[in-house]
């Protein structure tokens, strides 16, 4: 999380970027953190420490929002749902397969493996 405000959250790292404030609530509300907005009465302005305030697991959900919004050509995620829970996995690996957008994703979980058409599997003798 960066300093600033939740608008400053959903558009990092691209501060300079403008995007309507109805894109940035219906990104809100599809990744699962309108109860993150409704914290700050619905003030995209509003400043706080977003580290302090926001789960691990609402971090990620954030991570997701700036992808969406940022819509690139592909994406290399890193344990980007581990503090989720296999609900919220799902729907976020749903979203980013409907946007287009290519990713490769390192995890550990099995659940993950539904949303890849293709695995790389490392085994720790080196394999």
């Amino acid at each position: 999380m960066v300093p600033g405000s939740l608008r400053d959250q959903l558009r990092y790292p691209d501060h300079s970027s403008h995007l309507e404030d109805d894109t940035l609530r219906r990104v809100v509300e599809q990744v699962n953190v309108s109860d993150v907005l409704a914290r700050v009465n619905g003030d995209l302005e509003r400043v706080i420490d977003w580290t302090d305030v926001l789960s691990l697991g609402e971090q990620q959900r954030v991570a997701f929002a700036r992808l969406f919004l940022r819509q690139p050509k592909f994406a290399f995620m890193d344990e980007a749902t581990r503090a989720l829970d296999e609900d919220n996995q799902s729907r976020l690996y749903d979203l980013l397969r409907e946007s287009g957008i290519g990713f490769i994703s390192v995890g550990h979980r099995e659940t993950l493996l539904p949303f890849h058409e293709n695995v790389l599997r490392l085994e720790r003798v080196g394999e």
